[in-house]
């Protein structure tokens, strides 16, 4: 990496960006660097040249290594990625606070005509109000096609531990949905002791709690439909 910013000038992205940002894509086999003006660069194996306008704000220093930041780095990634691996690559930037919704829509207004744009605007319009990942964009939209009313993305609960947020909530009925994602507790991290604790203190106050995953999400969707009527029923 040193030596292909040293060669070119250039900053260090793409994919081996994310190598140093440690986010969820494959590792490259070359030494991705950007650069931002047009002077003549021999192709040099092992080494893919990036000629896009970089800010000097996203530009940083990797123990003296010049790095895109996280945030410029993901969006590269997605719009260059995949579609299926930029979608999940989105769906963990948006979890953990990596990106924002406003920096992919500067993205697209400050880069017009740029490649990759189009993937951008796709995922962009993907990213529903509250949700904080895939999974809690389909359900969203399975109550909205099914009409079911009273529930609230992100609603906060003071629980004995501290404030929490419950993935869906239907307040006047005391009923919180927590979904589970695609990569749902493989990160290595406490989560899923932190969210039975949360489970836990939520019974204790008097809510009822049901837990959806991605299958049941994505392959049987109308009873995950049918249990949260029943229970709105009851």
């Amino acid at each position: 990496m040193w030596a292909a910013a040293l060669w070119s000038g250039g900053v260090i992205s793409h994919r081996s960006a994310a190598s140093l940002w440690h986010l969820p894509v494959p590792r490259s086999t070359v030494v991705h660097v950007t650069v931002a003006d047009r002077r003549f660069r021999r192709a040099v194996p092992g080494v893919q040249t990036h000629r896009v306008p970089l800010a000097r704000l996203h530009r940083i220093s990797y123990d003296g290594l010049p790095v895109t930041d996280r945030p410029q780095t993901v969006i590269d990634l997605l719009r260059t990625e995949r579609l299926g691996l930029a979608r999940s690559l989105l769906d963990r930037a948006v979890q953990q606070s990596w990106l924002q919704e406003y920096e992919l829509e500067h993205a697209i207004r400050d880069g017009r005509g740029r490649t990759g744009n189009g993937p951008l605007r796709r995922l962009l319009a993907e990213i529903e109000p509250g949700a904080h990942a895939e999974s809690e964009r389909r359900l969203h939209q399975l109550l909205r096609r099914a009409a079911i009313t009273g529930w609230v993305p992100q609603y906060e609960v003071r629980l004995p531990s501290g404030a929490a947020f419950i993935d869906i909530a239907f307040p006047e009925r005391q009923l919180a949905v927590e979904v589970d994602g695609r990569r749902y507790h493989d990160d290595g991290s406490d989560r899923f002791d932190s969210d039975r604790q949360r489970h836990n203190e939520l019974v204790a106050m008097g809510w009822r709690v049901i837990r959806v995953t991605w299958t049941m999400l994505t392959q049987r969707p109308s009873a995950v439909l049918h249990q949260i009527e029943q229970l709105l029923a009851a």
